[in-house]
């Protein structure tokens, strides 16, 4: 569910990021690690650049960026969540009439503790329209999903009928979307 990547402590890749007015700038991208490994690439990236050096961006700054590594492209989009800021989102399902967006936290367990991670999801719909939602196969998950898509009988049978389970939430979120774009 969670879109994990392994870089090491300030590392640098080719990526791209997108400006405010659309403009798409072909860049390297700087890691940096936080404690215990983890990587916060939801609030704030750092570009390369060979003329002006190190630059940040928060989510207010740039609209997205990606990169390549390990054999596979990351996507990032500037996107609402449920405080009302702003974070780097990785996209699960765009389309015409509702997009999905999710982000992770995941916390280390410290002996006494298991690790933990959760997963945000953002249900977009035309007009600035969002719904924020833990990803968990819950009644209240579902009751607000259903009230999100109310204007789609297809979509609320489908969520009546799937998300049972936690292993299978992906995959059902994925027919969810495709049924409610067409």
């Amino acid at each position: 569910m969670l879109t994990i990547v392994s870089i090491h402590a300030q590392s640098i890749t080719n990526g791209y990021y997108i400006t405010q007015d659309n403009d798409t700038v072909v860049t390297q991208i700087k890691f940096p690690t936080g404690f215990f490994g983890q990587n916060n690439f939801t609030n704030m990236i750092e570009v390369v650049d060979s003329v002006n050096g190190t630059k940040r961006f928060t989510p207010a700054d740039i609209k997205g960026y990606g990169y390549s590594a390990d054999g596979y492209k990351y996507v990032f989009l500037s996107k609402p969540v449920k405080d009302g800021s702003y974070k780097f989102l990785s996209p699960v399902f765009i389309g015409p009439k509702a997009s999905l967006y999710q982000y992770g936290t995941y916390s280390s367990g410290n002996g006494y503790a298991l690790a933990s991670q959760q997963v945000f999801y953002t249900f977009e719909k035309p007009g600035n329209k969002h719904l924020f939602v833990v990803g968990r196969t819950t009644k209240k998950f579902k009751n607000e999903l259903k009230a999100f898509f109310k204007d789609d009988p297809d979509v609320v049978r489908l969520i009546d009928d799937k998300l049972k389970y936690w292993l299978e939430m992906k995959k059902d979120l994925l027919e969810i979307m495709q049924t409610a774009n067409k």
